[in-house]
């Protein structure tokens, strides 16, 4: 899980700062051998950010910039208020570059080589109390992190390098210069993944009375995790449920996510959720995806897999250089995991539906972990809890991982 940064944590306002010494205000034209050399240590990917993160941080000692950044978060539409850091730099004339250049004793294009030499970054201040109260002033830190556990490298306006607690936050606000996240190009619609999944056409005929089935979709009604997978400094977790099936008709190698669910998902397939435990009714898959998936894959099963993302909101991408290994394990595992099954039942009431599910293959999400790309993490599989041997009091369908472990439950229902 590379480019992810903490484990979560109960949020609290007041953390140890470890401080590191010799940090001097810049004083003259920097070079890559003024950077800290603990930064440099840590790996090219990470000093580059630390680069930016100080560049960044220096310029917030003057004023006029300070309150023109926090004027431009605060306007920002995207999710938490996130800016593009690039495009944050070159808009409005490229006053903010020419700032934040000047402030460094920098020409426009050493800034320029800097933004350029580093992997693609946003901004914004992660922590809800912080976006609250901060009020534009010079109590301010800038904080980046590369890697899932990495401890994030803070600076203040005078370029000092601090250490920061990477469970919990500062007291001191902190603007987050991390690796993107965000889909700034088409926020806030949505990859729609399955809108061209045609109705069948015309009711089916129930047992005996002839009545039509009765229409019902898959529904997410009830969600608990054991942990949100996402660090302070990254915002609010971003949790999506993907249904997976086969990529085409007669594939039994690749598969693809038939349809998204979550909060940038398309219309009718949104779904929030801010913490650990959600309650609500949010479609899943409905009755006509479910009729298409049958008619397209007869006798196959659909998987509910639940991630959460650290990419492009409603992508799940693959590392193609060793998805060719992958993808035959993955298709050998995928016949013996019916993870999810609608079955229709006819009565002399008429047709309905239900879900059935059967026993799952670990090496399947084993093989998902390679073939997915770094960035997002894989809380795991939906399998009935009757079948893996476990109860919840409000959920009927337990999200394993890879190890069989319980990562959380989700309740699911045919409404």
């Amino acid at each position: 899980m590379s480019r992810r940064l903490w484990p979560a944590a109960g949020l609290v306002l007041v953390a140890a700062i470890a401080c590191s010494d010799g940090e001097a205000p810049p004083s003259g034209p920097t070079t890559p051998g003024d950077e800290p050399t603990a930064a440099l240590r840590q790996g090219p990917d990470q000093a580059k950010l630390e680069v930016l993160a100080r560049r960044l941080a220096v310029a917030l000692a003057d004023d006029v910039f300070r309150q023109d950044l926090k004027a431009q978060l605060d306007a920002s539409p995207v999710i938490e208020h996130k800016l593009h850091f690039r495009s944050f730099l070159e808009g409005r004339g490229q006053a903010a570059l020419r700032r934040v250049a000047a402030a460094n004793r920098l020409s426009d294009a050493q800034l320029r080589r800097d933004v350029d030499a580093a992997i693609p970054v946003e901004i914004y201040l992660p922590v809800a109390e912080h976006r609250d109260g901060w009020s534009g002033d010079a109590n301010i830190l800038v904080a980046t992190a590369l890697d899932d556990g990495d401890a994030p490298i803070a600076f203040d306006t005078r370029g000092k390098r601090r250490v920061l607690d990477p469970a919990q936050p500062p007291a001191t606000p902190v603007v987050a210069l991390v690796p993107v996240e965000t889909a700034f190009n088409r926020f806030p619609t949505a990859k729609c993944l399955d809108c061209d999944v045609p109705p069948p056409g015309g009711g089916e005929a129930g047992g005996g009375g002839g009545s039509n089935l009765l229409v019902r979709d898959l529904t997410l009604t009830y969600a608990q995790f054991n942990r949100d997978f996402e660090g302070w400094l990254k915002g609010k977790p971003e949790f999506e449920v993907h249904i997976m099936g086969p990529a085409a008709v007669g594939d039994t190698a690749n598969l693809k996510s038939h349809q998204c669910i979550g909060e940038h998902a398309p219309t009718g397939y949104t779904w929030d959720m801010n913490n650990l435990t959600w309650s609500g009714a949010v479609k899943l898959y409905s009755a006509a995806q479910m009729d298409a998936f049958e008619q397209a894959n007869p006798g196959r099963a659909f998987l509910v897999f639940v991630l959460e993302d650290d990419d492009v909101a409603c992508e799940i991408r693959t590392d193609e250089d060793r998805s060719g290994a992958v993808l035959k394990t993955l298709g050998v595992a995928y016949k013996d995991y019916k993870a999810a099954k609608d079955q229709k039942v006819f009565t002399t009431a008429g047709a309905s539906r239900i879900l059935t599910a059967a026993k799952s293959a670990a090496n399947f999400l084993s093989a998902l972990h390679s073939l997915l790309n770094s960035n997002d993490d894989i809380i795991g599989f939906a399998v009935e809890g009757s079948v893996a041997g476990l109860t919840h009091p409000n959920g009927n369908w337990v999200v394993l991982d890879e190890d069989k472990k319980s990562n959380g439950w989700i309740k699911l229902e045919m409404r």
